[in-house]
């Protein structure tokens, strides 16, 4: 593990923060709370562990959430005491449909199938779902960047080729190289075993 951990082309802050959204996202609360002490050992914030396990909700729901609050919880206690909640950021809502497509057209070469089917099936859930990914993605006390790669670690560790292709092509886009790409596929062998070397 040790080894695991060392910065290369990601700092051991970012793996270790990496390691604890992982966990929460996949309900693994003990290796969730052993990396939760390495994270503040490494220089993390509560802030930045709750925002981070805050991306994984797009992904794998309010479970993700709920096992994250003892990281949280646990960090507060690492830490002596509970941090200020940060100002919150001004985010544009969308209010309609055409606004939440523009969105999508721009994050994407092509609109997905699963928004057309929201327009066409579930226009309220699309709105809804947009406001909170672009509050969940921004960028705040943990980049953009960081939050994609953990959704592509998740993905990666599911075996999800869909939600691995649009992950990884955001985190190329905001300035992953391969070494990062790689060093994020060896935390999900951590994880998981050498299949996550398969789901590339």
């Amino acid at each position: 593990m040790h080894s695991l951990l060392q910065s290369s082309s990601l700092s051991k802050k970012d793996k270790s923060l990496l390691l604890v959204g992982l966990f929460a996202a996949r309900r693994e609360e003990q290796a969730m709370l052993h990396f939760t002490e390495v994270a503040i050992e490494a220089g993390n914030t509560v802030q930045e562990i709750a925002e981070l396990i805050s991306a994984a909700i797009i992904s794998r729901g309010i479970p993700a959430w709920l096992s994250g609050i003892d990281a949280i919880s646990k960090a507060i206690e690492l830490s002596g005491k509970a941090e200020s909640s940060i100002e919150s950021q001004n985010t544009s809502a969308f209010s309609t449909q055409e606004a939440c497509i523009s969105y999508y057209q721009s994050e994407f070469e092509q609109l997905p199938k699963w928004i057309e089917y929201l327009v066409d099936y579930a226009p309220d859930t699309l709105l809804k779902y947009s406001n909170l990914r672009t509050t969940v993605l921004r960028d705040g006390v943990v980049s953009r960047y960081l939050k994609e790669l953990l959704l592509y670690a998740i993905n990666i560790c599911d075996q999800y080729p869909k939600g691995i292709d649009i992950h990884k092509t955001n985190a190329i886009t905001l300035g992953a190289t391969d070494e990062v790409l790689l060093d994020t596929r060896t935390i999900c062998i951590y994880v998981v075993g050498i299949q996550a070397m398969f789901n590339d």
